[in-house]
């Protein structure tokens, strides 16, 4: 979850007991204006309900959006002089090397990996339930003519895939990837946000929960954390497409372990990944929380005005960056979910990652089932009202083992 990523920048670091490896081991060119979200009468009512409990959601989850926002805007994270000019350079040669005038074609660019035969995995524990830690070689490489590969393909530890793994004994169990957010990707704060112990003791599931690239053990110990959307662009891209591969290859072993029912549960960043994947793999369910699905939108939303208007003059923000986005965004490809099995919650105040970002993907997705809460970004961490919705949704969806 992007807010939760400055929350829980201390615990993300705390790595849970690791068993010791073995030798063979793992080695638009301007700025909407938002549209408040759509609501249908009663959950209107609910939210525009004023009591104490919803007064000081909405006081807490405004005020960590606003640090974290406060802190992803310090003057150490603005391109330097000279910065956004080279970042336009890097779109406009990435641009001729995967548009060149070509329509955006998620599922032609997204190539199908090779499986995952045998990653590493190892006993680990955390203190509500033991799991494991699954590790294997990526194998992604950004290709030698994108102006941002040498910069991508070597980065310190990314070229490591890790995942935290919680499986029952039986395989055939439904399986649910939890993506998770911005910032985050360590066991204690992961397993915190997806309520991880609930999930596989009470509903019974089996839990695959990978790092998406630059987080958790696979962060460079140069860059800061969520370093991922900085004003490097090509950074999110390519952390975008590593991500959609390294799940793609993990799904493909969960399905060669016994898995028949597959779904994807992603919160802030991680439900962008869930959504795109949702349009690229045959899977059960997609739950997208709190939403993001339009990156270089929501540059154009924080970007401090100043900024935002020297980006489009170096052709940081404009029609190539769109357009190259597309190739991996979730507004680019039809979810294989059935209509039923698509839901979104989302925050009314969200001031990260906005409630316009979350009613743009329920309109592109046909309007599934949504639920509006009280609060910011990572509100739904203490909110009434996602949890048992994100339950209910699973159960009805079938994924939840009732007789375990």
């Amino acid at each position: 979850m992007v807010g939760a990523g400055v929350w829980s920048s201390l615990v993300h670091r705390l790595l849970p007991w690791r068993a010791p490896a073995s030798s063979e081991g793992p080695r638009r060119l301007r700025r909407r204006r938002a549209r408040p979200p759509k609501q249908t009468p009663a959950v209107s009512m609910r939210l525009a309900r004023s009591n104490a409990y919803t007064g000081l959601s909405r006081f807490t989850g405004r005020s960590i959006d606003r640090l974290f926002l406060t802190a992803m805007r310090r003057p150490h994270r603005y391109p330097g002089p000279g910065d956004l000019v080279r970042v336009g350079e890097e779109i406009a040669a990435a641009h001729a090397l995967y548009r060149d005038g070509q329509p955006a074609a998620p599922s032609a660019f997204h190539t199908v990996p090779p499986p995952l035969p045998s990653p590493s995995i190892e006993p680990a524990w955390h203190p509500s339930m033991r799991f494991e830690w699954l590790s294997f070689e990526s194998g992604y490489r950004a290709p030698a003519g994108d102006p941002s590969s040498q910069r991508w393909n070597n980065y310190e530890r990314n070229d490591m895939s890790h995942a935290w793994l919680a499986r029952h004994s039986d395989p055939e169990r439904p399986w649910l990837i939890c993506i998770h957010g911005l910032g985050t990707g360590g066991p204690y704060a992961d397993f915190a946000g997806f309520r991880a112990d609930m999930l596989h003791h009470e509903l019974g599931l089996n839990l695959l929960m990978p790092v998406l690239p630059l987080h958790g053990p696979r962060k460079p110990p140069s860059l800061p954390i969520a370093a991922l959307l900085s004003y490097d662009l090509l950074d999110a891209f390519h952390g975008i497409s590593q991500s959609v591969w390294d799940i793609r290859r993990m799904i493909q072993w969960a399905r060669a372990q016994g898995a028949t029912k597959i779904g994807l549960y992603g919160q802030s960043m991680g439900s962008y990944v869930a959504a795109l994947l949702s349009g690229l793999e045959d899977v059960d369910v997609v739950i997208a929380g709190i939403p993001v699905c339009d990156i270089p939108d929501l540059f154009v939303h924080h970007a401090p005005a100043s900024q935002r208007q020297e980006a489009e003059e170096a052709g940081v923000l404009g029609v190539r960056t769109r357009e190259l986005f597309e190739l991996v965004s979730p507004l680019a490809v039809t979810p294989k979910v059935a209509l039923e099995n698509r839901f979104i919650f989302a925050g009314s105040d969200d001031k990260v990652s906005t409630p316009e970002q979350a009613e743009r993907l329920w309109e592109h997705w046909g309007q599934p089932g949504i639920r509006w809460f009280a609060g910011g970004h990572v509100s739904f961490f203490w909110s009434s009202e996602v949890a048992p919705f994100v339950d209910h949704r699973l159960h009805k969806s079938g994924f939840a083992v009732l007789d375990h």
